[in-house]
């Protein structure tokens, strides 16, 4: 049962005596009049589920370090379970998952379950998690709000945070033989991610103000459209000076090396002048002996924050353009590219593209004012051909 206790600072606490054990929790309430009637009826609906033997401890008290305790004993007092918590089977099927994860992705799927999803559901059986707990949960995930009253997590996060569980789910219903619960859910619809290229105009006033010595850096990353990981990950073993070519073999992410991000980012791009010139310049200076051809002060090779809050943003600042992205530099890339005519079968290969569709679905858009086209050229084959 539990119970109502008034502490020395007049504090309203709990106490609750579970299987053989007390639990104290402290509030931060007052014990006032208007308080006091507030906790009677939680404790009124405490008691009720402790009858029906339905309490869960974290409902009540979710951030407290005795949730584990009552949990344990919890599972002590119905050791005849026949499926498992779903945290047990969260921890398990994550062991089983990570060898064919990249360490970074690991890392995040881990940080999901400790965050977000073990704390909702983790004192639930596996099987009892239905299609109504997974669309209560993501609406609360909606419906977190920012300073300014703008949603914190976008569709796309919403779905990601959910997919583990689904996942979950599904390879439990089908080594416990229970029916899977959630045939019918489906994920939200996702918005279109927006990008914000720059023009040739744009690219010029930022290597203006660029820092002398990370110009070169950046005219490589608006010619040649590579991922940040990418370029960091760069060892001068993969720069063949004879035959022009850049190879793309590795990732830097995390502090560590790791594959590329896809089979088709794995490739060969091709040094214009510029960009030859750019790596000839940096080879000489070159002083690390780690190999990288990007270090920073620690002969580490660079992190993609440093570079966002030390460079790319004092440097758009300073040259009075919009906020965007670093990862803008691929996009400027892929446009500008396309403005000049290169074939589309080229740049997607340039950019790890698997095909051309991407290409066009995300950077059609913004070619017409890149290249200041606007139909022009159709207009004069037609009058040309003597159809007007």
């Amino acid at each position: 049962m539990a119970h109502i206790r008034i502490r020395p600072n007049g504090r309203i606490q709990f106490d609750l005596h579970l299987y053989g054990c007390r639990f104290r929790e402290g509030t931060k309430l007052m014990a006032t009049p208007k308080n006091l009637t507030q906790a009677k009826a939680t404790l009124k609906q405490m008691n009720a589920e402790i009858d029906l033997g339905c309490f869960q401890y974290r409902d009540y008290f979710p951030t407290s370090k005795k949730v584990a305790k009552f949990e344990q004993l919890q599972r002590e007092k119905h050791p005849d379970r026949e499926y498992p918590f779903f945290n047990d089977f969260a921890h398990q099927w994550f062991e089983r998952k990570k060898g064919t994860w990249k360490n970074s992705y690991k890392n995040t799927v881990r940080n999901i379950l400790d965050k977000y999803l073990i704390p909702q559901f983790g004192n639930t059986l596996i099987n009892e998690i239905t299609l109504s707990h997974i669309d209560f949960y993501r609406q609360e995930l909606m419906d977190i709000m920012k300073d300014d009253n703008t949603r914190q997590l976008s569709n796309r996060r919403i779905n990601n945070l959910l997919w583990p569980v689904i996942s979950m789910i599904s390879l439990a219903a089908e080594e416990f033989k229970f029916e899977y619960p959630l045939r019918r859910y489906r994920s939200l619809k996702e918005e279109k991610a927006e990008s914000h290229p720059m023009t040739i105009k744009e690219v010029r006033l930022f290597l203006e103000h660029t820092p002398q010595e990370w110009k070169d850096y950046f005219i490589i990353r608006f010619w040649t459209g590579v991922r940040s990981c990418e370029l960091h990950g760069l060892e001068w073993q993969h720069i063949d000076f004879e035959h022009r070519l850049i190879r793309i073999r590795q990732n830097w992410v995390n502090g560590e090396v790791c594959d590329v991000k896809t089979a088709k980012s794995r490739r060969d791009l091709k040094m214009c002048d510029t960009v030859f010139d750019a790596f000839k310049r940096i080879h000489h200076l070159a002083s690390s002996d780690s190999g990288f051809v990007f270090t920073g002060r620690s002969g580490e090779p660079l992190d993609t924050h440093f570079i966002s809050k030390k460079l790319w943003y004092p440097t758009l600042i300073k040259a009075g353009l919009k906020r965007r992205r670093a990862y803008e530099t691929r996009h400027t890339a892929a446009v500008l590219h396309i403005a000049a005519l290169e074939n589309p079968l080229y740049i997607s290969q340039m950019l790890g593209h698997s095909d051309t569709r991407l290409l066009f679905d995300v950077y059609a858009p913004y070619v017409a004012n890149a290249s200041r086209s606007d139909g022009s050229a159709f207009d004069k084959l037609m009058r040309s051909e003597s159809m007007l």
